[in-house]
């Protein structure tokens, strides 16, 4: 009697960790591709995320929206973003993006 408790117990162990195992991925993307001469911009976004379960989607897309809001024009190349993490006792994560580019 107790080898079926523990198959039941083992397998809904099994696939709960497999309902609640998650990815976090963090997207980027780039206003434009080319380089040339203009004036230097940046912009930087932040978010929270929790228990590495949560994670903000948009903290490049938001990053870049704040580089292109500094840009009369709003024609910019050479985006370079770069993502970096703190993270407080395993529990709370603060995501960074820095975004910085050239105003044409």
């Amino acid at each position: 009697m107790f080898k079926p408790v523990c198959y039941v117990l083992g397998a809904g162990a099994l696939g709960l960790s497999l309902a609640l195992g998650g990815c976090i991925t963090i997207h980027s993307s780039s206003i434009s591709e080319s380089s040339s001469g203009g004036t230097a911009v940046n912009a930087e976004y932040s978010d929270y995320g929790i228990l590495h379960l949560t994670a903000p989607d948009t903290l490049t897309a938001n990053a870049n929206a704040a580089l292109a809001s500094k840009c009369q024009s709003g024609m910019i190349s050479g985006v370079t973003t770069e993502l970096s993490m703190r993270e407080w006792l395993g529990i709370v994560q603060y995501y960074t993006v820095d975004a910085t580019g050239t105003c044409k």
